[in-house]
């Protein structure tokens, strides 16, 4: 597989073409356990803190294993994109004025 230069682009299409090789398709009950389980994974080395190489790694291990469950419900790699862009626009016009941080959370004010 070439790299097309966009490391996410890269990442779905190397977990894409993972499950391909190996003659899989995840479904989504088994997809929705390995998400789980690495959230918890990630959640735990986060808390830990102490070995920032093992926070990203479990953090990549989140993000491949949410391509798993894209996968499973059949979202693409351009539909999963184009909700990423319209999630950082959304965010973007998030304002002072408009959303306060509150609880560990950025909510409306």
């Amino acid at each position: 597989m070439n790299s097309t230069g966009n490391p996410f682009v890269d990442l779905a299409e190397s977990t894409f073409a993972f499950y391909d090789r190996f003659d899989a398709t995840p479904q989504v009950e088994s997809a929705s356990r390995n998400l789980l389980e690495e959230v918890n994974e990630f959640i735990e080395a986060a808390r830990e803190g102490n070995n920032r190489t093992h926070i990203a790694e479990e953090a990549a291990d989140v993000i491949v294993t949410t391509l798993g469950l894209c996968q499973a419900s059949r979202i693409g790699i351009d539909e999963l994109i184009k909700q990423i862009y319209a999630v950082i626009d959304k965010n973007n016009a998030k304002t002072h004025e408009t959303h306060v941080y509150v609880d560990g959370k950025i909510r409306r004010k």
